[in-house]
């Protein structure tokens, strides 16, 4: 685990005489800490020099520290602590809805503070080292890595239940590849798969290579058979568009699972996807195919290429 002093912590709080103090006790345990009188001042240095966690007082001039909070959640997953000298309900279930990870009530102890920043360290490393772990060849998520970010995912979601779709990526014909062009060709395609699903891939995405020539990504943000069809084809296209001068055709067989209608469980979602991979290799491979109910949906073909091997 880092040591302490390798973590920057930003402070925002209009009370100087408890912003120094906070300072004070998180400095003496071995953190980095800068202060500001405003959430607008740790925002503007956030956007230059971003931070490991940051503390927010929730009544502040200017931006207080649930538009903050709200901010910072556009373009970081940095852990936020807020301060209120309200005791109320509402006040806590608005932070927690917009991002932030813990919540203190004025007056508390600097010291319960930093408490609560080593705890919030620590669950970090544990998360990383159960998580971080990644296939050598391509650098995705290992396999057992992929499943548990997903799981966990799936054990975060709450009644809105936010849309997502689970893909099967399976590489076509690698085999064929590995015999006409060498097991060197074969290593390139997967890992050129790897490259694509990573670039194409959005923050909230999880992509992790589950077998030898398959991929799974769980993406965020798709709702319906339509976005997921979009998805999907991007896939083919920017694959396609990689090709260089001399190197073997890699096209992929994609099949799509929605959440939630297709299944709330990880084993639910990779069976339905694998049945519309089924389906979609049916057509020949270089298409994809969404998840329908009791068999999936007719393979959406993408262009053939004639020197498909």
């Amino acid at each position: 685990m880092q040591a302490s002093g390798e973590k920057k912590i930003y402070i925002a709080d209009d009370e100087a005489n408890i912003r120094l103090a906070i300072k004070k006790f998180l400095e003496n345990a071995g953190y980095v800490v800068e202060d500001f009188e405003s959430g607008d001042l740790l925002l503007e240095a956030f956007s230059k020099s971003p931070c490991d966690l940051v503390v927010l007082d929730v009544m502040m001039p200017g931006s207080n520290g649930f538009v903050v909070c709200k901010e910072l959640r556009k373009i970081s997953h940095a852990p936020i602590i807020m301060l209120t000298a309200r005791d109320s309900d509402l006040d806590y279930a608005t932070g927690l809805d917009l991002g932030c990870d813990d919540y203190l009530i004025k007056p508390f102890s600097p010291m319960a503070l930093v408490m609560r920043v080593k705890a919030i360290f620590r669950r970090m490393e544990f998360d990383r080292q159960i998580y971080a772990k990644r296939d050598l060849a391509t650098g995705l998520f290992d396999k057992v890595s992929g499943v548990n970010l997903i799981e966990g995912r799936l054990a975060e979601v709450d009644d809105g239940k936010p849309p997502f779709a689970l893909f099967i990526i399976d590489i076509d014909r690698l085999k064929s590849i590995n015999e006409n062009f060498g097991r060197e060709a074969g290593d390139k395609a997967i890992v050129k798969v790897a490259e694509v699903l990573s670039k194409d891939g959005g923050e909230d995405d999880v992509a992790f290579r589950f077998a030898g020539n398959e991929f799974v990504v769980l993406a965020a943000d798709v709702e319906g058979a339509e976005a997921a069809d979009k998805k999907a084809r991007a896939i083919c296209a920017t694959l396609k568009k990689t090709r260089g001068e001399g190197d073997a055709n890699v096209s992929v067989s994609i099949g799509a699972a929605l959440f939630p209608e297709h299944g709330a469980s990880y084993e639910a979602l990779i069976a339905a996807a694998r049945e519309a991979l089924a389906k979609a290799k049916k057509g020949g491979g270089n298409g994809h195919a969404i998840y329908a109910g009791t068999q999936a949906e007719e393979a959406h073909g993408v262009e053939k290429d004639k020197n498909t091997h």
